[in-house]
């Protein structure tokens, strides 16, 4: 989310401190997703305005995140996975996951 300081052109001549509360770097679904490739994922879709398949569940091996998709190998079948990530509405970690700021 981004704020607005209504005061910041009074105070642009001054330097700022940074404070507790603002974040020094933003972090992303996909920095959290990259920090955990080739672990195993359950992911569930939703597909609006299609009546024949509205909700999807893939279960597989996260092979690849990209900004607007993730690469998801099903190991029963071997096929890949191309998932938009409109369409995700969350992924659950089989396993314990790797925190994107570690």
């Amino acid at each position: 989310m981004y704020w607005y300081d209504p005061y910041g052109a009074y105070l642009a001549n001054q330097p700022q401190e940074p404070s507790v509360a603002q974040r020094t770097e933003r972090k992303y679904s996909e920095d959290l997703l990259a920090k955990n490739v080739g672990k195993d994922i359950t992911v569930y879709l939703t597909y609006e305005k299609n009546t024949e398949r509205n909700n999807r569940v893939v279960y597989g091996v996260l092979r690849q995140v990209g900004r607007d998709f993730i690469l998801v190998t099903d190991q029963a079948t071997g096929k890949d996975n191309l998932l938009l990530n409109i369409n995700i509405d969350y992924v659950e970690f089989n396993n314990r996951a790797n925190l994107a700021g570690k």
